[in-house]
């Protein structure tokens, strides 16, 4: 098994940064073991280049029939590569990073021709009630194992294929580079957020709101998007921060805020507790997954109003808060991004010598 070929092929967003997303795991594996293709794919259709928006519109909608609405033309480019890289034995294991991206072609067209099938694997992000949208059922009949980054994500997947092929490996992070630093010693307790996805810009708002007479407490919201915090005197918004400007900004503050609707992994809450901050957030499955009640204080959904003196009570109580601190770096420790890749490296073990 030395020297596998593995084939990864990772959506690339845009508003990540350079120590951002799961596919950072992959610098971590053994080299002796293991050789890593790494393919980054446009979340657009510019990877298929085709004369004409109206054939390329209605080719986007003769793939995404299956129900695979996030499917766009730069998969199937993606896909008819990887076809190309398993037939010619450069590919001995194909894994689909952004599983509700890609993955729809390749496992059917790998079926008709025996003998020429890698191991497949797919990973997935998303919540179970956004999965029937994203994923078609069929495929997963045709994967070697999928991997989750959160155990509520479990029953949708076990409703179509056997659980013995579901793995959960929880996201990791680089704890080399979001790291703790030194706290400004002003008397401003600085509350930090960012991200856009399922996150819970109305508890926030009510929140923000509610302390906006504090003048010691400020928020800090890192976004390209809308929240409707704009225009708060206690809020500060944050766009298009460099990697070295988004550290600074965590390590500049005390409290690592994240009201949500939803989850599974999520990037946000890792490096808050990387840089070593106590979390405030959501009760969910998935965020219990990845912090417990030392390192957070989490609230039950629909407890919105909460915020704001869960906010007060640790900005009253910094022994509290720095404890919660250290523990928040203990864990992020535990989830480093070598370790995860040991996980993995496992998986790929497995399916290699099944």
């Amino acid at each position: 098994m030395k020297g596998a070929r593995l084939r990864f092929i990772a959506t690339r967003y845009p508003h990540w940064g350079n120590h951002a997303g799961i596919g950072q795991f992959t610098k971590h594996l053994d080299r002796q073991r293991y050789r890593v293709d790494y393919h980054l794919v446009a979340d657009n259709d510019s990877q298929l280049p085709l004369p004409g928006a109206r054939l390329r519109e209605r080719l986007r909608d003769r793939v995404q029939q299956s129900g695979m609405a996030w499917y766009k033309l730069s998969d199937l480019a993606a896909e008819l590569r990887a076809l190309g890289a398993s037939l010619a034995g450069r590919a001995q294991l194909v894994h689909f990073l952004d599983g509700e991206h890609g993955a729809q072609f390749l496992p059917q067209w790998l079926a008709a021709m025996p003998g020429r099938d890698p191991p497949l694997v797919a990973s997935y992000h998303q919540p179970a009630q956004l999965l029937p949208t994203l994923v078609d059922p069929k495929v997963l009949t045709l994967l070697d194992a999928v991997v989750l980054v959160a155990p509520s994500q479990r029953g949708f997947f076990e409703a179509f294929m056997p659980a013995e092929k579901i793995v959960t490996i929880l996201h990791g992070i680089d704890t080399d580079y979001y790291r703790p630093g030194a706290l400004p010693d002003d008397g401003i307790f600085r509350c930090v957020t960012a991200g856009h996805w399922l996150r819970d810009w109305g508890a926030m708002k009510r929140a923000a709101k509610a302390l906006r007479e504090h003048s010691d407490i400020e928020f800090h919201v890192v976004t390209n998007r809308v929240t409707g915090l704009e225009g708060l005197p206690n809020v500060r918004i944050h766009n298009g921060l460099t990697d070295g400007e988004l550290l600074t900004l965590y390590q500049r503050c005390d409290l690592g805020l994240l009201p949500l609707t939803d989850s599974t992994a999520n990037n946000s809450l890792l490096e808050f507790i990387a840089c070593g901050l106590p979390l405030l957030s959501t009760d969910l499955e998935a965020v219990r997954a990845y912090v417990g009640d030392d390192e957070a204080v989490l609230l039950s959904p629909g407890e919105g109003a909460g915020f704001a003196q869960a906010i007060l009570d640790l900005r009253d109580d910094l022994e509290l808060c720095a404890g919660m601190g250290r523990a928040a770096r203990r864990r992020a420790e535990q989830l480093a991004w070598p370790n995860i890749a040991a996980e993995y490296a496992q998986l790929y073990s497995r399916l290699l010598t099944e």
